[in-house]
């Protein structure tokens, strides 16, 4: 039992040595991960957009254009920039975007109002950013539909109804819109969870697969497989240093990355660590399983490189998986980051709890299960392989 220790205490040493003499895998796994998380954080930092570029073309240049003109001008979601000659000029300014939008107000516009014949405006918007586009469009149809309601109001009241009929004749169905998880419905709040964890993922992935390939690269992970207990012994002191480091960065973003970026924090705190630390160890072993198979440390940097928008984009939080094609769907159940959004998103966001996250707990409990059958069978394969090529008789685990 003692030179069992030892052996374990001296891969764990040379994983720590390999990793602040190795440049590439320090970068990744300790450098990184606190790099990206501000970096990404502070892009999104207001997670709300605000003084959106917005112009006015005013045909009618009447009293009532104009009051709206400025009724807009107080709304803190629009910067109006100035009034325009004509269509022709907001279409140059969108195109060259100087402006997000722009307001036409025709001709005999008033007029119309007061003939109560239903006025007509036109809204150009630049929608290749949806963000603004949407903003905008829901600022601009607030203003002009509680106008309208006031114009309508005064009508019904000069034909002798009451204010409080006057209101139901106006709006006879009144949609009470509440936000509950993302009140302000920025963009921030939304990506910002997600990013951390697939901050965590990559970083994770990137440097033990290239710490694994690394050994398999240099002989080390032949030698120390060759012993008895070998495959349970690089196992569990290869990872043995990522667990505690991960750990210590779960902790880091719960306690001082999200609560700085004012990320929520909704749900109880002991599944919302076991699922993080489940989705970590599965993780490390799709890692260790990856590496296995690529003999050279800079193609394993080159292979893993290029996952990480995959990953995420079929991982079904930017997109339903139910609505990919059937094929992308399999390959995303086998991604430990599908089920890790899905119960982060109602963890932390949506202050979930056990009952809440079971299923996609359920699955990386899969994964996990997975992974580490396919870990124990490749790394007995090599060192069967391993034997045979140095003439020793095959010894079953």
């Amino acid at each position: 039992m003692m030179e069992k220790g030892r052996k374990k205490i001296s891969v764990f040493k040379n994983e720590l040595k390999t990793v602040l003499d190795d440049h590439s895998i320090l970068l990744t796994v300790i450098i990184a991960p606190l790099l990206y998380a501000f970096f990404l954080g502070s892009i999104y930092y207001k997670k709300d957009i605000d003084q959106i570029d917005f112009a006015v073309v005013d045909y009618d240049n009447s009293m009532t254009s104009r009051k709206l003109a400025q009724l807009l001008k107080a709304n803190p979601k629009i910067n109006v920039i100035g009034y325009l000659e004509d269509y022709h000029e907001g279409v140059e300014k969108l195109y060259n975007l100087e402006t997000k939008g722009f307001l036409v107000f025709p001709d005999g516009f008033e007029k119309d109002i007061h003939r109560l014949e239903g006025a007509e405006i036109a809204l150009y918007l630049n929608t290749t950013r949806f963000l603004p586009s949407n903003d905008l469009n829901k600022a601009v149809n607030t203003v002009m539909m509680t106008v309208g309601s006031g114009v309508r109001l005064k009508y019904f009241v000069a034909k002798g109804k009451n204010p409080q009929q006057a209101m139901e004749l106006i709006n006879p169905i009144l949609a009470d819109v509440r936000p509950i998880y993302n009140p302000l419905n920025s963009y921030g709040g939304f990506l910002l969870p997600g990013l951390f964890f697939l901050i965590l993922q990559q970083t994770l992935l990137i440097g033990l697969g290239e710490s694994v390939s690394r050994d398999k690269e240099k002989g080390i992970l032949s030698s120390v497989l060759a012993e008895g207990d070998g495959i349970a012994n690089y196992l569990f002191s290869k990872t043995a240093y990522y667990v505690f480091l991960y750990i210590a960065y779960i902790v880091l973003f719960m306690a001082v990355v999200f609560p700085f970026f004012e990320i929520p924090v909704a749900g109880a705190i002991i599944p919302s660590f076991t699922i993080s630390l489940l989705f970590l160890l599965t993780i490390m072993l799709l890692a260790v399983l990856i590496g296995s198979f690529v003999n050279n440390q800079i193609r394993m940097m080159e292979i893993l490189a290029f996952t990480t928008y995959p990953f995420f984009l079929i991982s079904g939080y930017s997109w339903p998986v139910s609505a990919m094609p059937e094929p992308i769907q399999w390959i995303s159940y086998l991604v430990p980051t599908t089920p890790m959004l899905e119960a982060m998103s109602k963890l932390f966001i949506m202050g979930g709890g056990w009952t809440d996250v079971m299923a996609p707990f359920q699955h990386l409990l899969i994964l996990f299960a997975v992974f580490y059958a396919a870990v124990i069978l490749r790394l007995e394969w090599l060192r069967r392989r391993n034997k045979r090529r140095v003439g020793l008789p095959s010894i079953s685990c």
